[in-house]
């Protein structure tokens, strides 16, 4: 029972300087609608319809990541410190929505289609890698003698790791040739 009680105590010393970190995530999806009325107008209907571009360029799928972070620290007259980081990350996906059921074009969509969204869920898992190091480099952050410094430097390094962010979404699409390596291209089903 000694012990027990001295296990106890020995634990509540150490809970004070205890930091904690939390990732939560959330996954929307904004769908638009296509209609091809057969297997030749499928390219045709996404690119008509499809509210993704870039530079010109059209895009059945899209994944926007938003990375946000908090934390808490204490000051004791001394040093301030970290004691605990949380990240949140909000991915919303813009995907098409097929509005007919012909066979033909159900065929070639139910190919093609989860593909699609494997490639846009890669997205997202670059934007959980990033908030996991954010967290994590926040965490294992240094006292500082002014509480200031320390926000400052903590937000400092959330938005250097939000730059890299959007240089790997850069570099998966590169690799990944905008989702075709993956299967995401619809040439290769028609």
């Amino acid at each position: 029972m000694k012990s027990l009680l001295l296990i106890i105590f020995g634990f509540l010393a150490i809970l004070p300087n205890l930091v904690i970190a939390k990732i939560s995530f959330t996954e929307d999806y904004d769908f638009y609608l296509v209609h091809p009325y057969s297997k030749a107008e499928i390219l045709i209907s996404l690119n008509k319809t499809t509210p993704i571009s870039e530079s010109g360029e059209k895009f059945h799928g899209y994944a926007n990541s938003h990375v946000k972070w908090n934390f808490r620290w204490k000051y004791n007259n001394k040093s301030c410190w970290i004691t605990s980081a949380n990240t949140d990350v909000n991915t919303t996906y813009t995907l098409p929505k097929l509005g007919t059921n012909l066979v033909d074009v159900n065929e070639i969509w139910n190919q093609w289609y989860p593909k699609l969204v494997l490639h846009e869920k890669g997205h997202h898992r670059l934007a959980l890698k990033i908030a996991k190091k954010i967290e994590s480099t926040i965490l294992d952050m240094s006292a500082e003698t002014k509480c200031s410094a320390l926000e400052i430097k903590a937000n400092a390094i959330g938005h250097g790791y939000l730059s890299e962010l959007d240089e790997l979404n850069k570099q998966y699409d590169q690799r990944t040739n905008h989702g075709e390596t993956q299967g995401a291209s619809l040439f290769s089903y028609l």
